[in-house]
């Protein structure tokens, strides 16, 4: 379930429709909004999706806002600034619960994305993150984020990835070992 704090605050997602196109019959608004509402999120819900073509062009699409990126690291350098800019522009005396959604796949360790994600969900916003149903925390290591779910789970409204699980996938990809020696060699551990 959503955390209290969340529940009513703005979401915001930001989908690669290349990496994970909709499937046939189905819409993107319908696939988040009935996974939130079921996750117990109720506050606004702003959508934009990415890829070589516009999802407007399937009647099931509407109300969502479209950025036609061809090349992929463009899509998720164009997802990167567009999150940032989102987290950017809550701040005090301003500031509102707000979710920040990433629906992509290659977000790697060693790019800003992965450390954004992480900074972000740091400091006090609620970030979630889809990946691939077959993924390998070794070659792609998961930042960690407060909830992630497996693509076909998503779609089909499942549960997010159970947190012993999604610890474990961090622990395969050495980031929270990693994470550890940093705080305890900083003295914060």
């Amino acid at each position: 379930m959503a955390r209290e704090e969340f529940a009513n605050g703005e979401v915001h997602v930001f989908w690669d429709v290349n990496d994970f196109p909709v499937p046939e019959n189905r819409s993107i608004r319908e696939i988040i909004d009935s996974l939130l509402r079921r996750y117990g999120y109720k506050g606004e819900v702003t959508i934009t999706a990415y890829g070589e073509k516009d999802p407007e062009d399937n009647p099931l699409e509407s109300g969502i806002t479209f950025v036609e990126k061809r090349n992929k690291f463009r899509r998720l350098d164009r997802i990167l600034v567009d999150f940032a800019l989102a987290a950017a522009d809550n701040h005090e005396p301003h500031r509102v619960p707000l979710t920040l959604m990433v629906v992509a796949k290659n977000v790697k360790e060693n790019n800003e994305f992965h450390g954004l994600l992480q900074s972000v969900n740091a400091a006090n916003f609620n970030v979630l993150l889809v990946l691939p149903d077959v993924y390998d925390p070794k070659e792609v290591a998961l930042p960690d984020v407060n909830f992630a779910w497996r693509w076909t789970s998503l779609v089909d409204g499942g549960d997010p990835i159970p947190k012993p699980d999604f610890f474990s996938l961090l622990d395969e990809g050495g980031r929270r070992r990693r994470f550890v020696r940093r705080c305890i060699g900083e003295g914060l551990g």
